[in-house]
């Protein structure tokens, strides 16, 4: 078995899901791991695959989603380096749930699904972390499935709230906000189309809520996005 590159090694060690483990734990894990390098567009698990292996992203962006009848592909979730992928999936044993795919070039670290039962008997600590985080993966999920039954403007005001608490970053100007993917990778997970989701950001731009650029948005008033998208009244 050959020993890992240290770029695989760098994304294992930055995975939440096992953060707490030490770097012995790390090491076996990524002697496991088999590396795969993926093109932009490339499908790596089809929706009703056999789980028998999950991932973290080494380099690039996953996106997981699903394809209605329609046509219409809708985004649960893309994610970068250091993230898991189909670690659900793989643990439950179920069939993958959605489409993973390279959203951009990406590398992949592909472990078995039972190298993750061997970390956590090997050290039982890890098991709290482990259901930590993929329990918050299924709250993400559900709060994506919720959001379907909002407007768009209402979808969108949600996504750029949740995104201004977490890497919204203070400035003269406003509170920039990265959008985190490209704006057609953003329909796709609002579960509409480009120029829908342009007209959301023209509304939200009219009413003076935000100033759109082109991979971030400039946000003056948090509180109205917090109002739009999830609920919240000031009194």
């Amino acid at each position: 078995m050959s020993e890992p590159s240290p770029d695989v090694l760098a994304a294992l060690r930055a995975c939440r899901l096992w953060r707490a483990a030490d770097d012995e734990a790390v090491a076996a894990l990524a002697r496991q791991a088999r590396v795969e390098h993926a093109t932009r567009g490339r499908v790596l698990a089809h929706e009703g695959d056999k789980p028998e292996r999950f991932g973290v992203v080494v380099s690039g962006r996953v996106r997981v989603y699903h394809l209605g009848a329609d046509g219409r592909a809708l985004t649960f979730e893309t994610v970068g380096k250091g993230e898991a992928v189909a670690a659900v999936a793989a643990l439950a044993g179920t069939r993958y749930p959605a489409t993973i795919e390279a959203s951009t070039d990406a590398t992949i670290a592909w472990l078995p699904r039972e190298a993750l039962f061997e970390l956590i008997e090997s050290r039982p600590v890890l098991a709290r972390t482990i259901v930590a985080d993929l329990a918050n993966r299924v709250v993400n999920l559900t709060a994506v499935a919720t959001s379907l039954s909002l407007d768009v403007p209402a979808r969108l005001a949600s996504y750029l709230f949740q995104r201004a608490l977490a890497v919204g970053d203070p400035t003269p100007a406003g509170l920039v906000v990265d959008l985190g993917m490209t704006k057609t990778e953003l329909a796709s997970a609002l579960g509409t189309v480009p120029e829908t989701l342009s007209r959301a950001l023209g509304r939200l731009r009219d009413e003076g809520v935000l100033a759109v650029r082109a991979h971030d948005v400039i946000v003056n008033d948090v509180g109205a996005l917090a109002r739009l998208g999830s609920g919240y009244s000031e009194r």
